[in-house]
Formats: C-alpha cells, structure tokens, sequence
C-alpha cells in the first residue's frame, strides 16, 4: 500500500451494545495490530452500527436463538447519554486514538459512523465529550451516505434511483459527511467530471472559486463482482467489462476526485485554504470480501488500481492544478 501511495485505511468497528454480547466485536485483528505493528500505516475506525441479518446465506449454531426473524446480531444504542457502556466503549477506542498512526484533523481523531442512525448520535456526542476529557481537541466526526457526489456526479437522476434530496442533518455535530462508495445502479459505468467552474481558467475569470465547498468526501469503488457467494440470478455485476474499461473508469474517477480535493477550492494564488489532513478521499476497498472489491493484486486486474493510485498522485504533483 506505502509503495503505492496509499496515505491510509479506514476499519470497520463493531460495538453493538448488547448486554448479552458487551464490548467490541471482530475486534482481535484490530488489537493484534497494536502488538505488532502492522500494518504500519495510518489508520481510522469506522462505526458499523447496523444489526447484521443472515443475507450471506450462511448456517448458524445449533441452538442459535434469533432476537429477530433472520437477524444475526441486533444494534442497541444508549438512550441516556450518561450510560456507563458509553465510557466502555470510549474506554476501548482511545488505545486507537491515541495511537501515532491514528488519523487526526487538526488534533481531533477521525471517526466514522457508518451511514446515518439517528440513534446513535447521543452515543456520538458523549463519545465527544470524553475525548475531550481524554485530551484532545475533540472527535472529527464523518457519516456515510449511499448517494451521489453533489460536485462531481451532479446529472445523476434522484428521483429514479430514489436517492432523498440532500437535507440539513438533525444533529450537527458531524464534521464531514461522505458519498459511501458502494455500488449502486445509479453509479453503474457511471464517471466522475471535474466541475466546469473548476477550471483555471474559470477561477481566474471569476477571481476565485464562486461556489462554496460542499462538506462531502468523495468515494470511490474499484470493482464489483458478487457472484462467488450468490447464485448467478442474485448476484450484483457491477464492474462486468473488460479489465481495461473498469481500470480506466476507476483513473478517470481518481483524478477527478483527487483533482476536486486538491485544486477546486483554492485562490488565485493557488493558495490552499485547508491543511491537507481535512482533503479525504475514500476507496473501496483494498481486501477482498468475496465481491471482487479490490485493491489488492489479482489475477484479473494484476497491479492496476494500485498503479492507477501511484499514477494519478504523481500526475496531479507534476503537472500541479492546470
């Protein structure tokens, strides 16, 4: 990944709050890379707060007790802020935040909620506070949202996907949210463009950038084939063409993301005016999951989306915003 330019990745983390099942869950690889180091990279945790239903088609235990019908595990969140199982869970992540290689924006560990549970948020805001009470200037909050980049993907039908128009959140206390690079029919063979408006030349001619940045984090999706673990009339296709087609649509996407983030909203000047730890742009994903997602060398697309990532960063260093 280093060699490649990955900057870092983010982890899923489980933390159900169950009474039968307190504490964090799938939580061993996570604790083993603290003991050795690797991988060595930096790193952010994202909060998966949804129950898990049996949709992968798999067996369960004998004697295996469903607290719902078809769900596997079921989400519970607090509902008093000053719950004791808050400061359990604070209590597990600040090995992580206070690691080296953890992700920070301004001083403020990154952390990641999982598309929006409204639920959730006193568990968010208390989770806050106690970062504070542990030192730091606060937690850089993100949620996730399965819809389309607004600056990037901005033709993109939403009545006909049924995507909910972008609306102000009912807590405001995320920082930045991001378009979830999941694959999705209205992101099927679709590109992302650099704005128009974000041309030099239009910069100029307007003497800065007219339009006001949009707090949302571009996502992107390498490939997606889930046909190993779904019969073939289930089963999504998503990067379905040849190898060629999928690695060019996915440089075509980087560069526009990586583009957006670096150059779309600066001055004249070609001044930055945000440190680089609050540009993101978030891929997914590296491993493999059974659904061809994947950064990783494979026989299909060798080295390619690495390369894509080594590429398209020398590229945008070289050439600079032109």
């Amino acid at each position: 990944a280093k060699q490649y330019g990955i900057d870092g990745f983010v982890y899923h983390h489980y933390w159900f709050y169950d009474e039968d099942r307190p504490g964090p869950t799938l939580h061993a690889p996570l604790e083993a890379m603290l003991k050795d180091g690797h991988p060595d990279i930096p790193f952010a945790l994202d909060w998966v707060a949804l129950k898990w239903d049996k949709s992968w088609h798999g067996n369960v235990r004998e004697g295996f007790v469903f607290k719902e019908p078809n769900v596997l595990q079921k989400q519970y969140f607090p509902t008093d802020s000053n719950d004791p199982t808050i400061t359990d869970h604070y209590n597990w992540l600040r090995q992580f935040f206070h690691h080296p290689n953890y992700i920070k924006v301004d001083g403020q560990p990154l952390f990641m909620l999982y598309m929006k549970k409204p639920s959730s948020f006193p568990v968010l805001q208390r989770l806050r506070e106690l970062a504070k009470n542990d030192g730091f200037p606060g937690l850089y909050i993100i949620v996730s949202f399965h819809r389309p980049h607004g600056h990037l993907m901005p033709n993109i039908d939403l009545q006909k996907y049924k995507i909910p128009k972008q609306k102000r959140l009912a807590w405001n206390g995320f920082n930045r949210t991001v378009a979830y690079p999941a694959p999705s029919e209205f992101n099927e063979k679709e590109t992302m463009d650099i704005p128009e408006w974000c041309s030099r030349e239009n910069l100029e001619k307007n003497k800065g950038n007219p339009t006001k940045r949009i707090d949302e984090i571009p996502g992107l999706i390498t490939s997606f084939d889930n046909t190993p673990r779904r019969n073939a009339k289930d089963a999504f296709l998503w990067s379905g063409e040849e190898p060629d087609i999928v690695v060019e649509r996915f440089r075509h996407n980087l560069h526009a993301a990586t583009y957006y983030e670096s150059c779309c909203f600066r001055n004249v000047k070609g001044e930055e005016p945000k440190d680089d730890d609050d540009r993101f742009i978030l891929i997914n994903a590296f491993n493999e999951w059974a659904e061809g997602m994947v950064m990783e060398p494979s026989n299909v697309y060798g080295r390619r989306f690495l390369e894509g990532v080594r590429d398209t960063k020398i590229q945008l260093s070289q050439n600079g915003c032109n």
